[in-house]
């Protein structure tokens, strides 16, 4: 991980974002105003924001619900994590190779396949980009089958795996009208790296599946006490 160490060294000052990993170069922390605080947030608040939507899960889950278990429990505190690190992941600003091929009074899109992954190639970020892009969908093709709990075939998963994926990145475009939130692109690319990672682990969550220990695990995550 780039310059990984020596931020630790600085948690105190520095966001999360900045210890977990340089996905982009350092203009991603600078910002715009106070949007820059929000989207680089310190580890004290990052852990302050998880423990509030954990707590408040957890007691709507045992309360509401009257369905909490030790399981279900663990599994909602790993899937509000992922969720928080995703978000914050998501919503940084463009990367170099992306603000070089942006030209002025242009539409933020990219169509062209394979042109981002070719220019992110050319550097160290940009093969950490790739891997987080592939990476990032598979935990949540786990997390989409444990709600789904068994009733969703493989291609079913892919199918709402791939539809997440073009709605954040719809969605990200068009928050790009909204004052000092970060630009973002439209990318094909984006699309196609979501889609290998939205499929392995599709595939691996259906294969584990065919197991009886983990048929075991997602009806005692899943089921009401």
């Amino acid at each position: 991980m780039i310059n990984a160490g020596s931020r630790i060294k600085n948690a105190g000052s520095c966001g999360l974002i900045c210890i977990i990993i340089d996905l982009k170069d350092s203009a991603i922390v600078k910002g715009d105003g106070e949007m820059s605080h929000v989207l680089n947030p310190t580890i004290f608040e990052f852990f302050l924001t998880y423990s509030i939507l954990l707590s408040i899960s957890l007691l709507w889950e045992k309360y509401v619900r009257r369905s909490l278990t030790y399981s279900h429990g663990v599994f909602l505190s790993l899937f509000i994590g992922y969720m928080l690190i995703t978000l914050l992941l998501t919503v940084q600003p463009m990367s170099t190779a992306e603000r070089s091929i942006v030209t002025p009074d242009a539409a933020l899109v990219n169509f062209e396949p394979f042109r981002m992954i070719t220019l992110q190639m050319q550097s160290v970020q940009g093969h950490w980009l790739l891997m987080w892009s592939i990476c990032l969908p598979v935990p949540f093709m786990f997390f989409l089958g444990f709600f789904a709990q068994g009733r969703v075939s493989f291609p079913g998963l892919v199918a709402m795996g791939i539809m997440s994926s073009v709605a954040i990145e719809l969605a990200l475009f068009l928050m790009n009208g909204i004052p000092q939130f970060p630009k973002h692109l439209f990318d094909v690319d984006a699309l196609i790296l979501n889609s290998l990672g939205v499929f392995s682990g599709a595939l691996l969550f259906c294969w584990m599946e065919t197991k009886q220990w983990m048929k075991d695990c997602i009806s005692d995550t899943m089921s009401a006490r």
